[in-house]
């Protein structure tokens, strides 16, 4: 039986919550424009709270508000070897309201040229998407888009109604259009894939983002901590406490972070904030002072491996995975025969790495690497250094 877990589905909320000119016309029955992020973010988030629940794995290219250039978030599902690619947008025609009728409307599914995989993605969803609240459907229409062309697997951006069609405006903030729009795209995803799709347990809704209000005697509770790591894949987050490379949730690149630390914890060894985005989403991220800073500390302002008062290892580059099928092995000593497995990393993907020794049981060494805010060893045969 083909299971969810072995799926990992990239999710792209389209434009940053400030990008110019993607909002709605001035709305006077609301009083405001409404801005295409607003519905972007919250339907991707609770597209992933779907797939999750069906046992999908997931992967969010553009975590921040900022407007993540496209090639970083197709570069982050690449190199997470996501299996799928969904990017979620509402679409535009003059940036106007003319009336009822004369406006552009309906939802579409955007696809690479002769993309046999795409088309047939984009087909199960529009099953589904066709089924709910009504709308023109416009149909599969390919096109020369940057998220569909360079994703390396069926990928699909849906346009999901037009900001300047005033009824389909007020759609965006609509939080059941929101949840439903999510669930259809899941049974599509689901059906693409033979897996079953995993209905609320209670009928009740999707999902809501997880609040674990804190600890009020953390010192560092309330704080903001951004990545002080300059390496070019940027700092991972996770979606759940734990460093798996499967719960991966996005990457900070340097200088940006999370608004709000929840707490600290210790996890698998090591320290980790649990943070809150803008939204009040939920995500845990490392606490080693490697690779962040909080607000407030006493820690550098920058560069990529600023040691803790206590020591630690420092960064002199990065440590680029090759030579291997799937993933290398990360091992506690530099012995292949007598060390213990740490975890993996994917092929393609970069570690920062402190130096090399010789080590025993290999005729290439090990390259000494920071796995976890510790030192940590990968067989030299599956390494490409850059030097910072």
């Amino acid at each position: 039986m083909v299971k969810a877990s072995g799926f990992l589905i990239a999710l792209d909320d389209g434009h940053g919550l400030g990008t110019a000119g993607k909002r709605t016309p001035y709305i006077p029955s609301i009083g405001r424009q409404i801005q295409e992020n607003e519905f972007n973010e919250r339907v991707t988030y609770f597209l992933k709270l779907e797939l999750e629940r069906c046992g999908f794995r997931t992967l969010l290219t553009a975590p921040t508000d900022a407007d993540t250039p496209l090639k970083s978030r197709t570069d982050a599902a690449n190199s997470m070897g996501a299996d799928a690619l969904i990017s979620n947008h509402y679409n535009a025609f003059d940036g106007k309201f003319d009336g009822p009728g004369k406006d552009a409307e309906g939802h579409s599914l955007h696809i690479y040229f002769n993309d046999a995989e795409d088309r047939r993605l984009a087909e199960h969803i529009a099953t589904y998407l066709k089924q709910g609240t009504k709308q023109v459907y416009r149909g599969i229409i390919e096109q020369n888009l940057h998220m569909t062309r360079e994703f390396n697997g069926p990928a699909v951006l849906v346009e999901n109604g037009f900001m300047d069609n005033e009824r389909e405006a007020l759609l965006t903030f609509n939080e059941d259009f929101q949840r439903e729009t999510a669930r259809e795209q899941a049974l599509g995803i689901c059906d693409f894939f033979g897996v079953p799709y995993a209905a609320a347990g209670n009928g009740g809704p999707v999902g809501t983002p997880p609040d674990t209000g804190g600890t009020s005697n953390d010192p560092v509770a309330g704080k903001r901590v951004e990545s002080i790591y300059k390496g070019a894949e940027g700092l991972d987050f996770y979606s759940c406490p734990t460093f798996d490379d499967r719960y991966r949730a996005g990457t900070l690149k340097f200088g940006y972070g999370f608004p709000t630390i929840v707490r600290n914890l210790k996890v698998e060894g090591a320290d980790m904030y649990e943070v809150k985005n803008s939204r009040g989403y939920v995500y845990y991220v490392t606490a080693s002072p490697l690779f962040v800073k909080v607000e407030g500390s006493s820690q550098s302002s920058g560069g990529t491996a600023s040691p803790p008062a206590t020591g630690g290892p420092i960064a002199i580059g990065e440590l680029t995975i090759i030579g291997v099928a799937n993933a290398a092995i990360i091992q506690d000593r530099p012995d292949r025969l007598t060390s213990k497995n740490l975890g993996t990393i994917r092929k393609g993907r970069n570690i920062p790495v402190t130096g090399s020794v010789k080590g025993k049981n290999s005729s290439s060494g090990y390259w000494e690497v920071i796995y976890n805010g510790k030192r940590a060893y990968v067989t030299g045969e599956f390494g490409r250094y850059k030097a910072y």
